[in-house]
């Protein structure tokens, strides 16, 4: 067995231990901030997760955790402790870097922490290892939040978070994590009817997609993956690959927008992604038309957000045809599912046709903090 990590946005811990759990059967699954603890039986387990979690932002093979302080002296002396308890050294390869990233108040930056560390690694292979920030062999990543820390092999080696099919933007656009936060969140599992009537530049359909479809997200990014470079990892790599790269097909997501701009802007980033949605120019006052009464299983969506530069009344026109759609197309024990930063005015509109929060918490995304709130007929 072997220990990992994967780091993700705050609020986001529980919908990623759910999909560890469901792709790789990960084991003794802990939730802490920012962060899931798990055991996979097999170093292919943190490659898989690598090329198809949607909710994560990095995944270690977790080597040594250890206590965090104010001061870099104490910090590092707790790591270097804790990395003599550690086989850390089966992983110093000829060449190596070490990165980190630090959440919380300290006395020192990332980049301190890390420079110590390469010292380190440099001391213990008595100088046969040596740093190499172009072409490493093997990346070393330091994770610090508050007072704890994490020290592993970074397998993927870039931003999880980051999508490649994200080309053509919305002021508003999500990032691909969170749009697959609030996906998970409804339950969809690609059996269900969902719907976003206000896709900007098609974020959560498109996460929708890739989960339904099975499809990995980072499909166009396999050359980029660190683990391909492992020697384990080549000697299965055309068998992984051919596993993993298929595709189911599934035509229950629609997508629609009330701007042609947006529209086009999602058909190209579908097509990036790799997926094939339904999508079309409308507006959210149509959806009665397209959808017979009570057949829709959900509604996920970023609405049209409060802001000094909006029309109050207009937004309240907005969110009180969204709940008004909603009664009549959605199934009696249908969801809406709505990520928001203020939420009062979507409140009045749901209490207005009936809908009530059933369901409610924080999400992070970088230092925007999102309300995920889950509505259902009262």
């Amino acid at each position: 067995m072997h220990k990992a990590i994967v780091t993700t946005n705050k609020g986001a811990e529980h919908i990623a231990a759910k999909e560890l759990s469901e792709l790789v059967k990960a084991t003794k699954i802990k939730q802490e901030e920012t962060i899931v603890k798990f055991e996979i039986k097999s170093k292919i387990d943190l490659c898989t997760i690598c090329y198809k979690v949607q909710s994560i932002n990095k995944a270690l093979l977790l080597l040594a955790e250890f206590k965090v302080e104010e001061s870099l002296e104490k910090s590092f002396k707790n790591l270097k402790k804790a990395l003599e308890k550690t086989n850390f050294k089966d992983w110093l390869l000829e060449t190596y870097k070490v990165e980190s990233q630090r959440l919380g108040k300290h006395d020192f930056r990332s980049v301190d922490i890390a420079a110590q560390t390469t010292k380190l690694l440099f001391e213990t292979s008595k100088k046969k290892s040596k740093p190499d920030y172009d072409d490493p062999n093997v990346i070393f990543f330091i994770y610090i939040h508050e007072n704890k820390g994490y020290f592993g092999v970074d397998f993927s080696g870039i931003e999880l978070a980051k999508r490649q099919y994200k080309i053509f933007n919305h002021p508003e656009s999500l990032k691909g994590t969170s749009g697959y936060v609030i996906v998970k969140e409804s339950g969809f599992t690609g059996k269900e009817i969902l719907i976003d009537p206000f896709m900007g530049s098609g974020i959560i359909v498109i996460e929708a997609a890739l989960h339904a479809t099975n499809f990995p997200v980072q499909f166009y990014n396999k050359d980029k993956l660190f683990f391909t470079k492992f020697d384990f990892f080549k000697k299965i790599e055309k068998k992984f690959f051919k596993k993993h790269d298929k595709k189911t097909e599934n035509k229950s997501i629609y997508g629609y927008d009330a701007q042609l701009r947006y529209l086009k802007a999602t058909q190209k980033n579908a097509k990036l992604a790799g997926v094939d949605i339904n999508l079309s120019k409308k507006d959210v006052e149509w959806l009665d038309t397209k959808f017979d009464k009570n057949s829709v299983d959900l509604i996920v969506t970023d609405p049209p957000r409060m802001s000094k530069h909006k029309d109050v009344n207009k937004l309240k026109k907005v969110y009180n045809e969204l709940f008004y759609q909603a009664d009549y197309i959605l199934k009696k024990k249908g969801k809406i599912v709505i990520i928001s930063k203020d939420y009062e005015l979507l409140n009045k509109s749901a209490e207005n046709h009936k809908f009530k929060i059933t369901n409610q918490y924080l999400l992070n995304q970088g230092k925007e903090i999102f309300n995920v709130l889950t509505f259902t007929r009262g």
